[in-house]
């Protein structure tokens, strides 16, 4: 009978324990993603849905536009392009040819800057550049530097992100290409808080309508303006109040190098311009939002860089192949990468005023 009692006691014990955990499990799970900190506003439509178009593999990116096509790049076939007519529909697959041989690359990305596209891998590191309509990547920029994200902002220009060997940090930089390559770096854009890289990581903004470059952190709630000389316009916080990285490291006692011990709290995942707007796609609920929306649909913060200001907020709905994974602005048009398909969505301009686009 004592016996029974023993084990009956040490049964709730445990039965208690692992609901204290479950209970401070579901609590950390709750302030991960819900901030009653800030409020947001969701306006009526802002966009609308048009169709949405089955690409058929989930590892497509978007390499850029030219007019009403989109052209999607394939993680696992670095050569191929996907374009898709945005009115009509039509899709074409195109094959890139290299003029090189034996060229090593471990991580190339396409992206496009009409007239040219450009094929870069910043672990070997070079870009080749090419035509629109050829398809045919030429050696362009061997060896002037590595980095670890690159967009082109110019027929002879790309904007980087490098770690600096010298201050083991993050920089910025432009890499340019004119007789010879040329590599500028400005080590005072990007403000450490931890290590000088995991907590500097972000996502490089160019807007072709002001010519102005941007960077948004991903684990602070802090976006910066940049001009193409590499002189800070501006700073923006976000409507999140993660101010510091909540990234725990790793220390390699040997080496030094450290790496991730868990997934970082994620504040601000992609964030692209559209004019005087910066579009946030944010994990992270606001005050009196409803917990399954993370898993219905993404949330969409706008703001206006110009102003200063939050404008208002947007869901881009899940569908059954997925949420979004990645997302651009185009003319009038929003087009989200859903796993394998593509939605694509009309712009109200009550919301969304067309930037003004150059021709390039």
């Amino acid at each position: 009978m004592i016996t029974n009692n023993i084990y009956i006691k040490l049964l709730g014990t445990i039965i208690l324990s692992i609901g204290l955990v479950v209970i401070v499990f579901l609590s950390s799970e709750s302030q991960i993603h819900h901030n009653n900190a800030f409020t947001r506003r969701y306006p009526p439509h802002p966009i609308n849905r048009l169709y949405e178009l089955n690409v058929g593999f989930n590892s497509y990116y978007i390499a850029g536009f030219e007019g009403n096509d989109v052209y999607l790049g394939n993680h696992t076939a670095p050569k191929h392009l996907l374009k898709i007519n945005l009115i009509t529909k039509d899709t074409s697959h195109l094959k890139i040819s290299f003029q090189t041989e034996n060229l090593p690359f471990r991580n190339l990305r396409i992206a496009l800057y009409p007239p040219y596209f450009f094929i870069m891998d910043g672990t070997s590191p070079f870009v080749l550049r090419g035509e629109i309509g050829e398809w045919t990547a030429k050696p362009w920029i061997k060896d002037a530097g590595y980095f670890l994200k690159a967009v082109p902002i110019d027929s002879n220009k790309i904007y980087i992100s490098t770690v600096s060997t010298v201050l083991r940090r993050t920089v910025l930089g432009v890499l340019e290409k004119k007789d010879e390559p040329k590599l500028e770096l400005n080590p005072d854009l990007l403000t450490p808080q931890i290590d000088g890289i995991f907590d500097s990581d972000g996502t490089l903004l160019f807007n072709g309508d002001s010519n102005t470059l941007g960077y948004a952190y991903l684990y602070r709630n802090e976006l910066l303006i940049i001009n193409p000389e590499l002189n800070l316009i501006k700073k923006l916080k976000t409507i999140d109040t993660i101010t510091t990285a909540k990234i725990h490291l790793a220390i390699d006692s040997i080496d030094q190098t450290s790496q991730l011990k868990a997934p970082p709290l994620m504040v601000n995942k992609a964030a692209v311009f559209y004019g005087d707007l910066v579009l946030v796609h944010s994990p992270r609920l606001g005050k009196n939002e409803p917990a399954h929306m993370l898993k219905e649909a993404s949330i969409i913060d706008v703001y206006n860089w110009r102003k200063d200001t939050y404008e208002f907020s947007f869901y881009i709905h899940s569908t059954e192949n997925g949420s979004v994974k990645k997302f651009h602005l185009n003319n009038t048009w929003l087009v989200a990468l859903m796993g394998k398909s593509i939605s694509v969505y009309q712009l109200d301009s009550a919301f969304f005023a067309p930037p003004s686009f150059k021709t390039k």
